[in-house]
């Protein structure tokens, strides 16, 4: 089984969290088949982060041809590395493999675990974005909050401890203010970091691009895809 991840991001400007040594470590947290291979590829235009609509826009076109050649490139299942799922739902017209987004495969996977949960993210401009999911995906009456650490993207591991302090503070007040009983990681650059919080709160914390993973690995393994009643091919029609 091949699982190919797309970063929707261009590496200008920012640490590679791509390497050998990130795909090691997001194999470990997922647990999935030692068969299972892993694959990534980036986008040659976009944004150096998405942390709004506008950015989601941007990264688009890059990410639908990359979920295409994924197809074309014989891999089983794809998984678009940002918790928006920015074009996971566009790409699913497109191809006939899993598509799978951190934000979907979490926040299902939280729903299937309590009655409230709460994601803890980055900035507030995607507040909208994460509570628009939530709509979508028909779980928003389990979303309990959405709170923000104020770290930017770009600055998660500026300072790991800085960015795990606030992880901490922020997820306390969504158990103690906002009734939450898991808690779910708003970034995927915050990818490995659960399990810290998850002993330091005493609630489960879900780390959304290993539990994408499994998710994808879990739907080819039972040879389950999208609908393509739910999802179909686009008409045919002249488009530049």
């Amino acid at each position: 089984m091949r699982i190919r991840i797309i970063f929707p991001i261009v590496r200008i400007g920012m640490p590679s969290f791509a390497n050998k040594e990130y795909i090691d470590r997001v194999r470990r947290l997922s647990g999935i088949c030692p068969e299972t291979q892993l694959d990534r590829v980036g986008i040659e235009h976009g944004p150096a982060s998405i942390e709004s609509r506008y950015d989601e826009a941007l990264a688009g076109p890059d990410i639908i041809k990359r979920i295409t050649e994924a197809e074309a490139d014989g891999v089983d299942a794809v998984i678009v590395n940002c918790f928006g799922d920015p074009s996971v739902r566009t790409g699913r017209e497109l191809v006939s493999i899993p598509v799978a987004g951190p934000c979907e495969s979490s926040m299902f996977v939280a729903a299937s675990l309590c009655d409230r949960f709460s994601v803890i993210s980055v900035v507030k401009n995607i507040i909208p974005l994460i509570r628009e999911n939530a709509e979508i995906y028909g779980v928003s009456s389990k979303l309990a909050s959405v709170r923000v650490t104020g770290i930017p993207v770009l600055d998660l591991h500026k300072d790991p401890d800085v960015t795990f302090h606030a992880l901490v503070e922020e997820g306390r007040k969504a158990i103690e203010l906002d009734g939450a009983e898991v808690l779910i990681l708003g970034c995927t650059g915050m990818t490995g970091i659960a399990e810290r919080v998850t002993k330091e709160l005493g609630v489960f914390v879900v780390d959304p691009l290993p539990t994408a993973i499994k998710f994808a690995e879990t739907l080819v393994s039972l040879r389950l895809s999208h609908s393509k009643l739910a999802y179909p091919l686009p008409p045919e029609k002249a488009r530049t």
